[in-house]
């Protein structure tokens, strides 16, 4: 567990292991989140668009053709019966 101090102006350093171990970097966009009971906050980095397509990818089928538009996507379904 790390210790840091909220400065005058409401910012906070998070110490370089806890950003390493997150990997994250200067320049990342991070989301702030507050518990429902206002006792917690959550720190979250946010996941740019090819992050989020290359984790994605990992479950689309070798050899499945791209999809442009939903209409794309429920003529592939009904293709495939």
């Amino acid at each position: 567990m790390a210790t840091t101090l909220l400065s005058s102006r409401g910012q906070i350093v998070i110490p370089v292991d806890v950003r390493t171990a997150l990997g994250w970097k200067a320049g990342d966009k991070v989301t702030v989140e507050v518990s429902q009971d206002n006792t917690e906050v959550h720190l979250r980095k946010k996941e740019t668009l090819d992050a989020m397509a290359e984790r994605l990818s990992r479950y689309v089928l070798s050899g499945t053709p791209p999809l442009m538009d939903v209409h794309d996507f429920y003529e592939h379904r009904e293709a495939r019966g």
